[in-house]
């Protein structure tokens, strides 16, 4: 009982504290996103430290796999951000010159996650966990490749054909995806350090019927409400069946009118 209470307050209360947080960055409030930003700080700290704090706990293998492939992720989506908002598209915030370093970055953080899951070396990050390979990681590794290939692949496509002059930025987009994509083919016909074949394909299979679900209901959720949208606007009155407006309604329109452009002054 002990046990579970200590993993409660330094792994799931943090964790629920970092995720009201980031919740709290879509407020308006400036006061509220920067007292989001100070739970998210300190919730995700102490999130990311419960291997260490509460090694006890099964769930602590999610907090070790984040912080030994950190370094990794950082430099994948450094990389992608920089190589995609470098490109010819409206949002440009970089210059074109910098679209080789965010490939560069990319490649190399996709390489170093790659490398680590190939090649048990004792100086680069460990994916075990109690002498074994981290769950977690065997759920994250095809859930990542497949997930970012389809991504890169149709971010690909739609920027190809929704607008003029964008080819480069749509061969990078194809260029990283084919990466990830090469990978996740590799996986399926080679062992490797921490992982074989077979516990591959069943945990792409299970990630291919997980992200089939999110898009299923992401789908069915827009469906309802579209359907629920189109319901209230046919049973409103159409502008034709409205009666004209009364003389008290022009009355308090002009009123109104009056008071935000000055007409009292004008007259």
């Amino acid at each position: 009982m002990q046990d579970e209470i200590r993993a409660a307050l330094l792994l799931w209360i943090p964790l629920a504290i970092a995720s009201l947080g980031m919740a709290m960055q879509f407020r308006r409030q400036h006061s509220l996103q920067n007292l989001g930003k100070g739970f998210l700080i300190l919730g995700g700290s102490l999130y990311l430290a419960s291997f260490l704090t509460v090694p006890e706990s099964p769930s602590a293998a999610s907090s070790a796999l984040i912080v030994a492939i950190l370094p990794a992720l950082l430099l994948i989506f450094i990389g992608l951000y920089i190589a995609t908002f470098a490109g010819d598209i409206p949002v440009k915030r970089f210059n074109s010159k910098l679209r080789p370093l965010g490939l560069l970055l990319f490649i190399s953080g996709l390489a170093l996650l790659e490398t680590m899951n190939w090649y048990d070396e004792k100086w680069l990050p460990s994916l075990l966990w109690e002498g074994e390979t981290n769950k977690y990681w065997l759920i994250f590794r095809p859930t990542f490749l497949l997930a970012m290939s389809s991504i890169l692949f149709c971010g690909s496509y739609v920027i190809k054909h929704m607008g003029e002059n964008r080819n480069d930025a749509s061969r990078n987009l194809f260029l990283l995806g084919s990466f990830s994509f090469g990978f996740l083919l590799l996986g399926l016909y080679t062992d490797n350090a921490y992982t074989t074949t077979d516990q591959f394909s069943t945990s792409l299979w299970l990630a291919t019927s997980d992200l089939f679900g999110i898009l299923a209901g992401l789908g069915l959720s827009i469906i309802v409400f579209t359907l629920a949208i189109w319901q209230y606007e046919r049973k409103r009155p159409g502008l034709s069946n409205l009666p004209p407006p009364s003389n008290e309604q022009l009355e308090l329109a002009a009123d109104v009118i009056r008071k935000n452009l000055g007409g009292e002054e004008n007259e």
